[in-house]
């Protein structure tokens, strides 16, 4: 009986040898492929848009992000571009946490300052009645 090679055989299906080479640190054809069809795909963006209103300004992001690939070591790879976005945002997570914990330390502030002040004003107007009525045993 001829099955389909890992399924009910016992042994491990076989990975097609792109897929291992791609999945490698090295990244091999599969990776090789794709990164000139973007180089082709970016290429063809920054030579086309500027016939376009507005194009100037997408033929220098196409411009920016063939240089940026080029010049980056591996590209958006852990350690790269992408690890440094990855920081960027959980630094802006961690302002906005702060932010909130600020926002309500400021609200705590605040209601400790409105009962200060509903304290001092009613000792004032106590103080100044007992004062009232003992100016007028004097009196």
């Amino acid at each position: 009986m001829s099955g389909i090679q890992g399924v009910g055989s016992g042994t491990p299906p076989q990975i097609n040898q792109d897929l291992q080479e791609a999945a490698s640190p090295n990244g091999g054809r599969f990776k090789q492929m794709l990164s000139r069809v973007a180089d082709g795909a970016l290429a063809g963006v920054a030579a086309i848009a500027p016939v376009f209103p507005g194009g100037q300004l997408v033929a220098m992001a196409a411009t920016g992000l063939r240089e940026l690939k080029a010049t980056s070591p591996g590209g958006l790879a852990p350690g790269g571009q992408g690890d440094q976005i990855d920081r960027m945002f959980e630094m802006q997570r961690q302002n906005q946490v702060y932010n909130l914990q600020y926002l309500q330390l400021q609200t705590e502030m605040q209601a400790d300052n409105r009962r200060f002040s509903t304290l001092s004003n009613l000792m004032k107007v106590r103080h100044d009645t007992a004062k009232a009525a003992i100016n007028n045993m004097h009196a």
